[in-house]
């Protein structure tokens, strides 16, 4: 097997680190015990380039170099996505970005098909390949010449589309980088070097350490042989459906199964009185094909989205009305009903589950479960 070598990022990057004192440095990305990421990169005053190696759903080898303007502004970028196994690791997609004040320019090749599209940015968009960190240090920096003030920025999803958001300067410290959807709290030194960073409460829940600059080829060795042993992290949080019949009405669930990894969950990954997703990532659908009683709340046949309201001493279940959102774009104007559940604990669960039986819907993760009678009119 052949892994890409720092030879090969120094050739795609062109000389990139040849200037005087680049800054060097790595990054380990973990959900709770288990690593899904190992980054190194350097940084010069004209240029970032970097390397990663990703575990989800097996490992993967990525590269990327970003070339900066004058105004220390992304001006073009290139992430190439390698097959980690095989005998040459052939590459599996190539992007090459321009970014021209409001919009970014990307040619896309995937085998012998090529593909350009052109999207619209806000000036200054910094690209984002997940989950590397190497370009968030632009954010921070963003942050640090605002002095304590709100930044408007726009970063680009490479593979997707563009988002929005702020960054600030919290405190000597901590920097704060704010989306719809998450808030990503970033310690750094007294330089703006970024030290550690998490997202509680987000998406991905991971933590983010800095580290050494990496032997990135031991790390991805290390990984390919445990995808060979039949060990491969797989999916973080695989789709899953359930379907019954409850009192005469077929009931579908479909969701996203988060695992515990070690951590703790309600009032850790989960915080406590703040409405969760009821799963991972896009939001949790619930269908009915009758009218049904949840308690003593009627439930029109019909689609729904799932939420819920985790507290210290109980668990509430919101039925909502609006759907095919990501599952943390909660609307409480859409809210058709809230359910409080009957909550008990139990065996420890490591990867949430929803269940449909006879009594009704059942929602189970680490020790706690929680219960919704089912019945019709």
């Amino acid at each position: 097997m052949r892994i890409l070598a720092g030879a090969a990022l120094v050739a795609l990057a062109t000389g990139a680190g040849a200037q005087d004192g680049p800054e060097r440095g790595g990054f380990v990305t973990r959900l709770g015990s288990d690593t899904i990421a190992v980054e190194r990169f350097v940084r010069t005053r004209d240029s970032i380039t970097g390397e990663m190696i990703g575990r989800s759903p097996k490992t993967t080898r990525y590269a990327y170099v970003a070339r900066l303007g004058r105004d220390g502004n992304v001006a073009t970028y290139t992430a190439v996505v390698y097959a980690a196994g095989g005998a040459d690791a052939p590459v599996r997609v190539r992007y090459d970005a321009e970014l021209r004040g409001d919009s970014v320019h990307v040619t896309v090749k995937r085998g012998d098909a090529t593909r350009t599209q052109a999207t619209a940015v806000r000036r200054g968009a910094v690209p984002l390949l997940e989950p590397a960190y190497g370009l968030h240090e632009i954010l921070v920096s963003r942050a640090f010449a605002a002095a304590g003030k709100p930044v408007d920025f726009s970063w680009w999803f490479v593979g997707d589309g563009p988002d929005t958001g702020t960054v600030i300067r919290a405190k000597p410290g901590l920097v704060l980088i704010r989306t719809p959807t998450d808030t990503i709290r970033v310690e750094t030194d007294a330089t703006g070097e970024i030290m550690y960073a998490t997202d509680p409460g987000g998406t991905l829940q991971a933590t983010v350490t800095r580290i050494p600059y990496p032997d990135l080829d031991k790390w991805a060795l290390f990984f390919a042989t445990r995808d060979a042993q039949g060990k491969s992290l797989g999916s973080l949080s695989p789709r899953d459906t359930v379907r019954a019949t409850v009192a005469g009405a077929q009931l579908l669930v479909d969701y996203g199964r988060p695992s515990k990894r070690g951590r703790t969950i309600f009032g850790g990954v989960i915080p406590y009185n703040t409405v969760w997703r009821t799963g991972a990532n896009e939001a949790t659908t619930f269908v009915t094909d009758h009218d049904i009683m949840l308690v003593d709340t009627k439930v029109p046949a019909g689609t729904y989205t799932l939420f819920s309201l985790p507290t210290a001493d109980g668990w509430t279940l919101i039925i909502s009305k609006k759907t095919k959102e990501w599952g943390t774009d909660y609307d409480p104007t859409a809210d058709l009903a809230r359910i409080p559940m009957t909550v008990s604990e139990g065996a420890p669960v490591e990867q949430f589950t929803i269940g449909i039986d006879a009594d009704g819907l059942s929602f189970a993760w680490d020790t706690r479960i929680g219960r919704v009678h089912v019945a019709t009119q």
